[in-house]
């Protein structure tokens, strides 16, 4: 593959994944990877080849690590702290990841197959937190509530922090965001219903 047509794919993620330009033009990538559109077509031939590509590497390198974290052998607290470590590495650089994937899966096959077989692979683990439900170790209603609010405590903080910097507000103090082991902490008192 050539540096060029590496620039242009990273550009293109950059435009997705740290900008949320979903409706980005082939306009946007020439710009930004510094290309010429008709350099674009010769190696992508559109916009929709261009994406469906980017999104299968996206899928590769960052989707697939982030959410192997989670059918391990490790105890459920293990995983739960090895998917926010990770969530952190790549939401930090890629802040848009997860509304990407929600907006791409309609239309993506590679992204709905791979979520129909992590799903086949979460049942393990929605079968441990209910378990740890059922014993009172975590108190919450169910197993979904309980991965719904890990997944959305997980990544959507880092497009809030974009959103509240991108507000140019006078900042007295070292972000939250910034500082992953204490988000990660209290994301993990929360779940698990510890006290500080």
């Amino acid at each position: 593959m050539s540096d060029t047509e590496n620039k242009i794919k990273a550009a293109t993620v950059d435009l997705l994944l740290k900008e949320g330009n979903f409706g980005f033009t082939l306009y946007d990538v020439a710009e930004k990877s510094r290309a010429n559109r008709t350099v674009i077509h010769y190696y992508f031939r559109s916009r929709d080849n261009l994406q469906a590509i980017v999104t299968k590497e996206i899928l590769n390198t960052l989707v697939q690590p982030r959410y192997e974290t989670l059918i391990c052998q490790d105890d459920l607290q293990s995983k739960i702290l090895n998917f926010l470590e990770e969530s952190d590495k790549i939401c930090r650089l890629y802040p848009y990841i997860d509304v990407f994937l929600m907006v791409r899966l309609k239309v993506s096959h590679d992204l709905q197959k791979y979520f129909q077989d992590v799903l086949e692979s979460f049942k393990d683990l929605i079968s441990e937190v209910q378990e740890a439900i059922d014993r009172k170790e975590i108190n919450y209603p169910d197993a979904q509530v309980f991965l719904s609010d890990l997944f959305s405590l997980s990544s959507f903080s880092y497009i809030f922090s974009n959103f509240f910097r991108s507000l140019d507000l006078p900042v007295h103090r070292k972000s939250i965001f910034d500082d992953c082991k204490t988000k990660n902490g209290r994301i993990l008192d929360i779940l698990f219903g510890r006290n500080h």
